[in-house]
């Protein structure tokens, strides 16, 4: 039978030969860096757990603090987050580990992390959605290992795992109150589905935006709907029908509003629809290369911000520093958006 090579001889070379990947992308998983499949991530580190690989180090190079990070393979908002988390924690002098996990392998993977010795875990996304019961176990794991914990979403988590978050309401006041600069008083919300807590916190500041200007919002001006092209074009024009005095429409992602604007668009070119006979102000949550050429307003994602802070929420943790839930340094107010951010539809 063959010897298994000493620990300290196991190169990236075998882990990347065992996981039936490239060494670059060993590298890569191992430095935090890259897009690599959550398939390949889970090969990897099977790999470097059969092997036993460890990273070769040096008497005079300290390592650098590893910070464990959770996301869920399909989650648009960790995938669009992480670029600039793995930078920042980098930049901040910590070495990144990543994992894929759903909920219910979350607690093995968090495992698997506290093996490493990590100084703290992110979570991610929709990972903050699973059962209160695993996040508190997670929480009670950390707080045995004297590991800091902290979570990223796109709205406000009252669970067990303090979050840092945007503030979703914040921003569809200030994108509202653009609205009311240029006199538009019938405001829609176009998109998310029902039961979306981002959605139900932008509505918040849009009723809120609304009531500070003595206009009642009127739940019939809320029209939810799946992020598909097809949804977002028939629920523009059913909105419009019901609703004709409309004059502006905030939409909840990208794909809404580049549906809604087609939508007008044809209404405008065939004259099918009178009721888009009218000045209609668009404008939308997310970030997308084909809206930039349509020259259609985006209120951008401010994942540099969300990045920031939640390394600043974590300097603190780790300072013993406690965060609860309603501590105000977890929300993340938007950037601003200005009046001329809002394009305009208009007939010919």
């Amino acid at each position: 039978m063959m010897t298994q090579k000493p620990r300290n001889r196991i190169t990236q070379q075998d882990v990347a030969r065992l996981a039936g990947v490239s060494v670059a992308a060993v590298s890569l998983v191992l430095g935090g860096k890259g897009r690599i499949s959550p398939q390949g991530v889970e090969r990897i580190y099977h790999a470097i757990d059969q092997l036993g690989y460890r990273s070769p180090s040096s008497s005079s190079v300290t390592p650098l603090p590893r910070i464990g990070v959770l996301l869920m393979p399909g989650c648009q908002f960790a995938t669009d987050l992480l670029p600039d988390l793995s930078q920042g924690l980098q930049g901040a002098g910590f070495s990144l580990l990543l994992y894929y996990a759903n909920s219910q392998t979350l607690l093995e993977h968090a495992g698997q992390l506290l093996a490493q010795d990590v100084r703290a875990i992110i979570v991610c996304g929709k990972l903050l959605n699973a059962s209160p019961e695993m996040l508190k176990a997670l929480s009670a794991r950390a707080i045995a290992r004297h590991v800091a914990l902290i979570g990223v979403g796109e709205h406000y988590h009252p669970g067990p795992v303090t979050t840092v978050h945007p503030d979703n309401a914040q921003a569809a006041h200030q994108a509202v109150e653009a609205f009311l600069h240029q006199q538009h008083c019938h405001i829609a919300y176009l998109g998310g589905e029902s039961h979306s807590l981002v959605r139900a916190e932008r509505l918040g500041g849009l009723s809120l935006a609304l009531g500070k200007s003595g206009v009642a919002f009127s739940p019939s001006l809320s029209q939810p709907c799946a992020a598909t092209f097809e949804d977002g074009f028939r629920s523009t024009a059913q909105l419009l029908k019901q609703n004709p005095k409309i004059s502006a429409i905030l939409c909840d992602n990208p794909t809404v509003l580049l549906a809604a604007h087609y939508a007008l668009a044809e209404g405008l070119q065939t004259s099918k629809w009178r009721l888009f006979s009218r000045r209609i102000v668009l404008a939308g949550f997310g970030k997308c290369e084909e809206l930039v050429k349509q020259s259609l307003p985006q209120i951008l994602p401010c994942h540099d911000a969300l990045t920031a802070r939640a390394i600043e929420c974590l300097h603190a943790q780790l300072a013993g520093d406690p965060l609860l839930p309603d501590d105000p340094r977890l929300t993340v107010a938007p950037t601003g958006i200005s009046p001329s951010l809002c394009a305009t539809l208009k007939a010919g």
